[in-house]
């Protein structure tokens, strides 16, 4: 097998969950054997992946848990160079930092989502801008690669009260900035408010407006944006979601957690109890397990690949030729006339007047190549 070049860790819990949140959580569960559970689904999984270019905690809130759970992950698996953990406001204490740190997580992405009171009430989130401000500071006293979290799209939210958030947030030495659209999903309290017209959400083009404008603030501040969502200062890039992007192999582990091995795709049981159940049994937890045929690893490998701002390399694909051919009939001619997508053989990547629109640019780029 190819080297696993990542390593995702689902931790379930929540002290209270998101309305626009659609992961996998609880806001209760056992936590006491949890550790234990995801040692033994590794060892199930393969006991010779014992080292992971990057580990990613993410969740629900990981920094629910104490240092002693990652500790004993870390310790398990050996050698990584980026260990990301996902905390909440509430939970960066420089207290809990400093114990992080020292068990090597080495890289914090911070879910403040809001600087705005108002915005973070109605996303109805526990925090407010002064407890996120101070989490900030916390995280960076502690942390030099730290990441920030924002919504845009809000209920009421301004452009004008986006682009104070964005400067306050870059007047601190802040790493990366994950910038992302309110979605609304099925299921989740927030689309029940949308559909019963308690909630209005700007319309598409002024959501629009916020994100370009968000794109042109963070370049002047120096900010690369280097994926749909993401913008980092140079160097400082997340090498776990680049890999995931690139379709490396990754492992996850915990409920609902996915894996992409080989060309086969794993999705693990979206329920704790029944993943417990399966880990303590000797079994894989898995619930969803599907094996990719070419053309299928093709189109993710184009639907991923293409989320990343750099591009991807036809030739490496071996789809140029058939690109270029279909580049002089529509759809795809339009797409490229518009700079919707850009073409530099080989390489082709998202133009940025395509990346609001992505899912529809590539969805017509698919359907007419494959």
């Amino acid at each position: 097998m190819e080297e696993v070049s990542s390593l995702y860790v689902h931790v379930p819990f929540c002290r209270k969950k998101c309305i626009y949140c659609d992961f996998y959580s609880l806001e209760k569960g056992e936590r006491g054997d949890y550790l234990k559970l995801i040692l033994k689904e590794l060892n199930l999984n393969a006991p010779q992946f014992n080292q992971f270019p990057t580990v990613y905690f993410g969740g629900g809130t990981p920094s629910l848990m104490g240092a002693p759970f990652f500790e004993g992950v870390l310790s398990r698996i050996g050698q990584f160079s980026e260990v990301s953990v996902e905390v909440n406001p509430e939970d960066a204490t420089r207290e809990k930092l400093k114990e992080y740190k020292e068990v090597g997580i080495n890289r914090i992405s911070l879910g403040i989502q809001s600087l705005n009171d108002r915005v973070l009430r109605a996303l109805k989130r526990q925090n407010t801008a002064k407890e996120n401000l101070k989490a900030i500071e916390n995280s960076l006293s502690v942390f030099s690669n730290v990441s920030v979290d924002l919504i845009y799209g809000a209920p009421g939210q301004t452009l004008e009260e986006l682009l104070k958030e964005l400067e306050v947030i870059t007047s601190y030495p802040i790493k990366h900035i994950s910038l992302y659209a309110l979605t609304l999903y099925e299921g989740t309290p927030l689309l029940e408010k949308v559909r019963k017209g308690e909630v209005k959400l700007p319309e598409e083009e002024e959501t629009s407006e916020f994100y370009y404008n968000a794109i042109d603030f963070l370049k002047d501040r120096g900010f690369s944006q280097y994926e749909l969502s993401n913008f980092a200062v140079k160097g400082f890039e997340s090498r776990h979601n680049i890999s995931y992007w690139k379709l490396k192999n990754y492992l996850g582990l915990g409920p609902s957690a996915a894996s992409f091995l080989e060309r086969t795709y794993r999705q693990n049981l979206k329920d704790l109890k029944a993943y417990r159940e399966k880990v303590e049994r000797g079994e894989l937890p898995t619930e969803v397990e599907e094996r990719y045929s070419k053309k299928e690893l093709l189109e993710l490998k184009l639907l991923m690949g293409l989320r990343l701002t750099e591009g991807i390399d036809l030739e490496e694909l071996k789809i140029r030729e058939a690109f270029e051919e279909l580049s002089k009939r529509e759809p795809v001619n339009s797409l490229l006339e518009e700079g919707l997508l850009v073409y530099n053989r080989p390489v082709l990547r998202i133009g940025k007047k395509g990346l609001f629109t992505y899912n529809a640019v590539v969805g017509t780029l698919i359907s007419s190549l494959l």
